[in-house]
């Protein structure tokens, strides 16, 4: 009355290896493609001309909604 012994299937022991392996050099080749991070642009860190005005995002609308730099006193 013993059950019978089942057989997995041979797939995934090709198949996982063979992934992994891709993985592998995929996620090289993509990381030696990418730039150092110590070349990015730095256009938006250099500073505005001071004849220029500031763009309109960086302005309040209003003086009072302005955020405050020291909080008040209670």
């Amino acid at each position: 009355m013993s059950e019978p012994e089942k057989k997995g299937s041979p797939w995934p022991w090709f198949l996982v290896p063979v992934a992994a392996i891709s993985l592998f050099f995929v996620l090289r080749e993509c990381r030696q493609s990418l730039p150092p991070a110590n070349t990015a642009p730095e256009a938006e860190a250099v500073p505005a001309a001071p004849g220029t005005a500031a763009p309109a995002e960086s302005r309040p609308a209003e003086p009072d909604a302005a955020p405050a730099s020291t909080p008040t006193p209670q």
